[in-house]
């Protein structure tokens, strides 16, 4: 099942509060990650890894959501990359 949310940040903040479950693979926009600078990237990716969530980007996704999944198996679409 996909689902959005308004920004990473936010999901992220759900998450460890625990208001969030069940999220293993959060899609962003590689536009959007491409801006931050590099010790931000390395701080989102840590986050991400301590909960066991796959970050990916991709090309055609809007910056001004992001994609949640709750299956990390599933197959990325082909514009989705490793962040």
């Amino acid at each position: 099942m996909i689902r959005r949310r308004d920004s990473l940040a936010v999901t992220l903040h759900e998450i460890e509060t625990g208001d969030l479950e069940g999220v293993a693979v959060i899609v962003i926009s590689r536009g959007w990650w491409d801006d931050l600078v590099a010790s931000e990237q390395r701080a989102l990716r840590r986050r991400c890894e301590d909960r066991k969530i796959v970050l990916r980007t991709d090309d055609r996704i809007s910056r001004h959501f992001v994609e949640l999944g709750s299956d990390p198996a599933e197959a990325p679409l082909s514009s989705e990359r490793l962040a």
